[in-house]
């Protein structure tokens, strides 16, 4: 007989009972098992993605923030003039077919020219600028007059030439070669333009150059004069010429391979095109742009996966955690299927082959979300990179695959191989003794050593990033191995006083096997979120400090020429309360400023100066001596014993003169004439027409011939200016000793009442100089904390000349300056002294358009162009575009990802275990406590501790970020001044704190809230 047979029996498959069973008896748990796998495959794939995403992300922000000179890529001949003749420069049609057709391909098309440097040969103070060609130049200027050049000699030039060099169209002027030869080249006027600047000239300035300065070494520039290829052709080699054929990268499809293979094939062109002639060179930026790709790319190479690992060996333990649950419910039936004898390893089979599929099913999705992350991180980041699943990302799915296979194949086995006695006990509870067993002692001490490491700073670098994470997880395992038999001690006083609901709950969980497991994760999930949160709070705050520091101000307009007078005069104009835009002059590393406008605009990111160190820089109150007129005179008296005689002993003159600042600001000198003979009286005479609108005393000088030496005194009186007496200062205390090794002038009291009395003793180096109190001896100045002068404190003076200076306070930072620079005031400064090349002006504002456009109208009426502006909201954005930011935006993402996870673990725990817990609580409703008690009881069941773990985890976060952060990458070089500040961001901690306070716990005692509402008394002859 073959006997009964159920119809069922032949549908009947291990599989099928096995999804069953996972799936039509614990729904909850097999959806846990789904979700867990899903996070880890999405944290380790969304790693690539995101990697590649910043990478394209960077190309992109580079090449869009790059001026079109520095996306050009020009090949270029100069021509040469040496001993072994002339060379000229070659054919632009020559230097384009250098270009090979894989390069060009990548180029925009190419803009050929010639340019050359040109100065008139005739003129008082002739100008010199560019003479420039490019093919189809006249379609890329506005004609405002005249003609577009069409034969060779033929110019175009700038409406601000006409007004500043008195041309005009017919006007000719003849500029001379670079050659000995005495060929001139003759240049027509037959048109003016209006200047362009937009990419097809790749960076060429053809405007604002244009300008007249006068004083002492006067000089002149002209914008560019645009003429015909044929005035070079013709003409014979010119002062600076060259050749070029010159084109812009493609950037609206620019990827990141293309562009870095296109650096690399550049340095090649570069070499082959010098081994055509020494006189070629091929000029591009394009390779300090993919250096800087490279660089950014390694740096993201060691944050992210550094920034992603903690919180993937997170989800990971959480899935050992969702494993040990799953199969601890399975005991019994792995107990029944090695009582059949499958064994253990037919045991082990069981299991994968009930929660494996689940698992390996979370791939998908997990996959899924990588991409869809990876799709929100590249509409978040700059361009519009394109969708790609690389081969780093196949590879990090596989490698999540594998993860979950080997951990549930381990925790199958783990359960699979216990004895059969044990399989169908429950388990013993903890004991009350604090023990360490072997494993446990052992990654105690191996994360111990870690932490180790870290706290003495033997981590560095990126390797700090793992700092946090080991700490957390040390307090983590060392607090949940404490907290078990303290809490059973603890529950047990508490329930001899009579406090049920307390101590019920600190003994179950001092009881509950999971209780180390919530600790550990809910500590390390903690601080994982601190010290992501802490990071990107950090990291914003630097970068804000580097782009006010580089910045200086909201607005910073760079100005061309030397004019402070008209800058000053155009800002108050435009700004006459004087607090919302401010003149500022950088000679070298000095900051001059107007502290009273300067300290409302500019920024200072780590500490401004205190009122005190402000007025501590304020110039000499002494009123100077002004002098409006064009003669002067003045009555000297030389002393009995005055001497001056020269090397031989003979005697000589010795004349008196002043140094005076005109009202434009320049500096000149007016001879008075020659001292009397000693004991003698002279009335000394001078003029200078340049004085009749004002100027101001800077100097009373000595003048001799050199080796001439002067001694004795003299008395100085009864200045007068155009016949009219004058305000003559005759007080020692109106004037500066000068007391240097070869020159001694010291005022004295003993002269009469209306003059000023002088021991002059020189040693032969003129002019010798006496200024009045009113031009500061010695400035005053602010410097930041990281200067260190040894040899004595000087500042750059306006002049470029070296200032004696003193210290009158310390800032961490001067707004845009180096770390060796100093603040001063303007007046200070400038008093006494014409500006040089050595310096230059520029306007502080606060961002208003509006007032933008009133200091541009006010600086164009005085001929003052802008040569640069630069905004602060600018310099932000481009901190912000960096891999160094992005990488840490990261943290954004893992701070709210670990406390899902820690989440995660709360629910998988309820979902696994709401059965034993619904019947215990059924058990204490039968033996007479109320529904109140046991609905207390369950909602405050795994409250305090995780209450002790996150206060853990927050403190060793923040204690982790704190030794970390000076390691973590910020920018993608180390700023050269200190604005990196990585004290702890207090409001972002605090917020993470009171975030985990709140919604971990309130999770708990919603799931215990929920199994109390199912322990009814029927439960207690359930079965679990």
């Amino acid at each position: 007989m073959g006997g009964w047979r159920s119809r069922r029996a032949a549908s009947w498959s291990p599989a099928r009972l096995a999804w069953r069973s996972a799936v039509g008896h614990r729904r909850g748990q097999a959806l846990a098992l789904v979700a867990v796998s899903a996070l880890i495959t999405a944290c380790t794939a969304f790693a690539p993605v995101y990697d590649r995403a910043m990478q394209q992300a960077l190309v992109y922000t580079l090449l869009a923030r790059a001026s079109p000179a520095e996306k050009a890529v020009t090949v270029v001949s100069q021509a040469t003039i040496d001993a072994g003749g002339e060379t000229d420069a070659r054919d632009p049609r020559d230097l384009r077919a250098l270009v090979p057709a894989d390069v060009a391909a990548h180029l925009e098309p190419p803009v050929l020219g010639r340019t050359a440097i040109v100065t008139p040969v005739a003129g008082d103070v002739p100008p010199t600028g560019q003479l420039v060609w490019r093919d189809g130049f006249c379609e890329q200027v506005e004609l405002v007059s005249g003609v577009c050049p069409a034969a060779a000699g033929e110019v175009l030039v700038s409406d601000a030439d006409v007004d500043n060099f008195g041309l005009s169209i017919g006007s000719t002027r003849t500029v001379g070669s670079a050659s000995d030869s005495p060929d001139e080249v003759r240049l027509e006027v037959v048109g003016t333009y209006a200047a362009s600047d937009g990419a097809w000239w790749q960076g060429l300035r053809l405007g604002g150059s244009s300008s007249v300065f006068g004083g002492t070494d006067p000089s002149a520039t002209h914008d560019v004069w645009l003429t015909t290829e044929d005035t070079f052709v013709e003409a014979p080699i010119l002062t600076g010429e060259s050749s070029q054929a010159g084109a812009l990268v493609r950037t609206e499809s620019a990827d990141v391979d293309e562009v870095l293979a296109l650096g690399d094939r550049l340095r090649e062109l570069a070499r082959t095109v010098r081994a055509e002639g020494e006189n070629l060179t091929v000029d591009s930026d394009l390779g300090a742009l993919t250096d800087d790709v490279r660089a950014q790319t390694a740096q993201a190479h060691r944050t992210v996966p550094l920034l992603m690992a903690p919180m993937a060996v997170l989800t990971v333990f959480v899935l050992w955690l969702v494993l040990a649950a799953a199969t601890e419910q399975r005991r019994r039936e792995v107990a029944v299927a090695r009582l059949r004898g499958r064994g253990p390893a037919g045991a082990v089979g069981l299991l994968l082959v009930e929660l494996l599929p689940l698992l390996l099913l979370g791939v998908v999705p997990g996959a899924a979300a990588a991409l869809a992350g990876g799709a929100v991180a590249r509409s978040v980041l700059p361009g519009e990179a394109p969708f790609e699943v690389g081969a780093g990302f196949v590879a990090s799915v596989l490698l999540a695959a594998a993860v979950v296979v080997l951990t549930t194949v381990a925790a199958a086995v783990r359960v699979a191989r216990e004895p059969l006695d044990a399989l169908v006990r429950r388990g013993r509870p903890p004991s009350r003794r604090w023990a360490l067993g072997a494993l446990d002692a052992f990654l105690l001490a191996a994360v111990g050593t870690g932490v180790l490491a870290f706290v003495t700073g033997s981590l560095d670098g990126p390797l700090a990033l793992a700092g946090p994470a080991l700490l957390a997880l040390f307090a983590g395992l060392l607090l949940a191995h404490l907290v078990a038999p303290a809490a059973t001690a603890g529950g047990r006083r508490l329930l001899r006083r009579g406090r049920l609901v307390s101590g019920v709950t600190l003994l179950e969980t001092g009881r509950r096997r999971e209780t180390r497991a919530v600790i550990a994760v809910i500590t390390v999930a903690s601080a994982l979120a601190v010290f992501a949160v802490d990071a990107v709070a950090i990291g914003e705050r630097n970068r804000t400090h580097a782009s006010e520091h580089d910045a200086g101000a909201p607005v910073v307009l760079r100005l061309a020429g030397r004019d402070l007078v008209g800058v000053r005069a155009a800002v108050s104009e435009a700004d006459p309360t004087g607090r919302r835009a401010t003149p500022v002059l950088v000679s070298g590393e000095t900051l001059a400023v107007e502290p009273d406008g300067f300290r409302e605009i500019a920024y200072f990111p780590r500490g401004a100066p205190t009122d005190a160190q402000w007025e501590a820089i304020a110039p000499p109150a002494q009123a100077p001596v002004d002098l409006t007129g064009s003669r002067f005179s003045l009555d000297v008296r030389t002393g009995d014993e005055l001497t001056k005689v020269d090397a031989l002993g003979s005697d000589s003159e010795v004349a008196l003169g002043f140094v005076v600042v005109t009202d434009t600001g320049t500096r000149r000198r007016i001879r008075l004439g020659t001292v009397p003979q000693p004991g003698g009286t002279a009335t000394l005479t001078g003029t200078d027409e340049a004085c009749v609108s004002g100027c101001t005393l800077a100097a009373v000088e000595l003048i001799a011939a050199q080796a001439v030496d002067v001694s004795g005194d003299l008395e100085l009186g009864d200045l007068r200016v155009d016949g009219r007496p004058a305000d003559w200062p005759t007080a020692a205390d109106d004037w500066n000793a000068t007391d240097a090794q070869s020159t001694v002038i010291r005022p004295t009291s003993e002269a009469s009442d209306d003059a000023l009395g002088l021991l002059v003793s020189t040693n032969g180096l003129y002019p010798a100089q006496l200024t009045p109190a009113w031009v500061p001896d010695t400035v005053a100045a602010i410097l930041p904390a990281a200067r260190r002068d040894p040899l004595g404190l000087v500042v750059a003076g306006v002049d470029g000349s070296d200032r004696p200076a003193e210290s009158v306070g310390r800032v961490t930072l001067v707004p845009a300056m180096p770390r060796s620079s100093a603040l001063v005031d303007l007046d200070a400064l400038s008093r006494g002294a014409e500006v040089s090349y050595d310096a230059h002006p520029e306007v502080w504002l606060v961002d208003d358009p509006d007032l933008l456009a009133e200091v541009g109208t006010a600086l164009r009426e005085r001929g003052i162009a802008v040569a640069d502006l630069r905004r602060a909201s600018t310099i932000r954005q481009a901190y912000r575009d960096t891999v160094a930011t992005w990488s840490l935006g990261l943290g954004a993402v893992i701070g709210p990802a670990v406390v899902l996870n820690a989440l995660l673990v709360l629910l998988v725990l309820a979902v696994t275990g709401w059965r034993d817990r619904a019947r215990d609580l059924a058990i204490l409703r039968l033996n007479g406590a109320g529904r109140r008690t046991t609905r207390r009881l369950a909602a405050w069941a795994q409250v305090p501790a995780i209450l002790l773990a996150v206060v853990t985890g927050v403190a060793a976060g923040t204690v982790g970020a704190f030794l970390a952060m000076p390691d973590v990458a910020l920018f993608p070089t180390v700023p050269e001044v200190p604005v990196i500040d990585t004290a702890t961001a207090w409001p972002a901690v605090l917020y993470v704190a009171v975030a985990c306070l709140v919604v971990l716990p309130a999770v708990a005692a919603t799931a215990g809230l929920a199994v109390a509402r199912r322990a009814r008394p029927e439960r207690v002859t359930e079965t679990v």
